[in-house]
């Protein structure tokens, strides 16, 4: 029977515990009201909730129809009204969109108020095609091209609560027969037969042509989805292993890559890397096209400077990584001492600055005694800077590179240095170089911090006291 197969998907594909609360989704159409007969008759705890979207002009009566019949049925439902024209305009979203969003929010919110373990809702096999169809359409990836799951996290609506989908094995016309079977009110939705919604045209329209090409054309996409769906969950697991190997560091609404692992990885792994970075970042979307991911990777492999993703993310190439981030985003080197937006900084003799992510500089006076005995391995350090300190003003400036600027790093006796040419010698990023902390004193250079002192300021072992200054890493 119909309502014994609704029940065991909802047991066993949906993992529904039976002695917990269930919210559902009644718009008073021939699936929802299906599904709620059926759930009833088992026995489940039911809140029932229906969102008027305020779209069609006898939507209010239409809702009041409803809460009599299901008053009649001896069930209480939660309504509201909502201006779904309103917030497709507000938000810029197609109105079927936007009644999406706004009627799963509701039934959401519902569900955690009354303490319910998820909401299910009536989408069927029909339903499954439409949106597997819709999505090959647009050049959805795997994701899309699966369809629908019995049990999800719509991740941009609740990361909590899930959607419980039991009659995705169930036709429309199973359906259709079964209200008529138990005399269900159904109340007919006009929008359903308006053509100017994308979903409306592929059923009457697009669906029956191609069954003309193949009478089991229904029968064979949802196949391929759940022939799919299988490949997906394999994918996404090898997925998930190459995202975290290849990801360096996150952060609020950024993630930045390491750009030649990612390389490394096989296309398909690339692919899923990159989807997963955006629906880590904009989880609200539902679907990432084919000619974004593959502008994106085409981007990464030729070092674009900066390449548009979709919904407002782009992708930014640097020497080592790659980063997916808004527009505006401004790279940060974890990995090298940085100054914060070049502004320039005191060091006090036995003081301590900081520099960006974590980054510091400290600086003391070490007697030339004490400095014998330090280790060469401690001496040689590149965090470490033992210089001699006669006629050295205090406090140091801590400040980025002037344009053009030279220098005499040690070993370079009588001659000078463009500070850009030792950057570049020294393999630094060049959106390293400009913030990179140079320690000065009077105008002369003594240390470009981490990498090598002045040859002007080198020991030359009569020295009382030695200047120690030190960069400290991130903790």
């Amino acid at each position: 029977m119909l309502a014994e197969r609704i029940v065991r998907a909802l047991l066993k594909d949906c993992g529904v515990n039976p002695e917990l609360p269930l919210v559902v989704g009644v718009s008073g159409g021939a699936d929802s009201l299906c599904l709620l007969h059926c759930l009833r008759d088992a026995g489940f705890t039911l809140i029932i909730g229906h969102l008027d979207h305020a779209i069609r002009e006898n939507s209010a009566r239409q809702a009041d129809i409803l809460g009599e019949f299901l008053a009649g049925m001896g069930l209480l439902v939660y309504r509201e009204r909502q201006d779904v024209p309103a917030f497709a305009a507000r938000y810029k979203l197609g109105t079927e969109e936007a009644a999406r969003l706004c009627r799963y929010h509701f039934l959401f919110d519902l569900a955690h108020r009354v303490g319910a373990q998820g909401v299910v809702v009536g989408h069927h096999a029909d339903d499954q095609v439409e949106t597997v169809l819709m999505h090959f359409l647009r050049g959805s990836g795997l994701s899309g091209l699966t369809g629908m799951q019995p049990r999800a996290i719509l991740k941009e609506i609740d990361a909590e609560l899930p959607i419980f989908r039991p009659m995705l094995g169930i036709t429309r016309q199973e359906i259709q027969d079964y209200c008529l079977a138990h005399q269900l009110e159904v109340l007919e939705d006009e929008s359903n037969t308006d053509l100017g919604y994308f979903r409306n045209r592929l059923r009457h329209e697009l669906i029956p042509i191609l069954e003309e090409y193949n009478p089991g054309f229904r029968q064979a996409l949802t196949r391929a989805a759940a022939t799919l769906s299988a490949d997906r969950d394999l994918l996404e697991t090898l997925g998930d292993e190459a995202y975290e190997g290849v990801l360096r560091r996150k952060g609020e609404d950024y993630l930045v890559f390491e750009r030649a692992r990612f390389l490394d990885l096989r296309l398909s792994l690339r692919r899923a890397v990159l989807r997963k970075a955006f629906f880590e970042l904009k989880p609200q979307t539902r679907d990432l096209g084919f000619e974004a991911v593959e502008r994106a990777l085409a981007a990464i492999s030729e070092s674009a400077p900066q390449m548009p993703l979709a919904a407002g993310l782009w992708v930014f190439s640097f020497e080592d990584d790659f980063v997916i981030a808004p527009l505006g985003y401004e790279h940060q080197h974890h990995d090298y001492p940085q100054l914060s937006g070049g502004r320039d900084l005191r060091l006090k003799c036995g003081g301590r600055v900081s520099l960006n992510a974590g980054w510091e500089l400290s600086a003391n006076m070490v007697d030339a005694r004490k400095y014998k005995k330090i280790p060469t391995e401690l001496k040689n350090h590149p965090l470490h800077a033992w210089l001699n300190p006669i006629d050295l003003e205090f406090p140091l400036e801590i400040r980025p590179m002037r344009t053009g600027e030279r220098w005499s790093p040690l070993g370079m006796v009588l001659k000078h240095q463009k500070l850009s040419n030792f950057f570049v010698n020294q393999k630094i990023p060049r959106t390293a170089r400009a913030n990179w902390p140079l320690v000065v004193s009077g105008g002369s250079i003594l240390w470009v911090a981490g990498l090598r002192i002045a040859q002007a300021w080198r020991l030359t072992g009569v020295e009382a006291e030695v200047l120690h200054i030190q960069l400290h890493p991130p903790k």
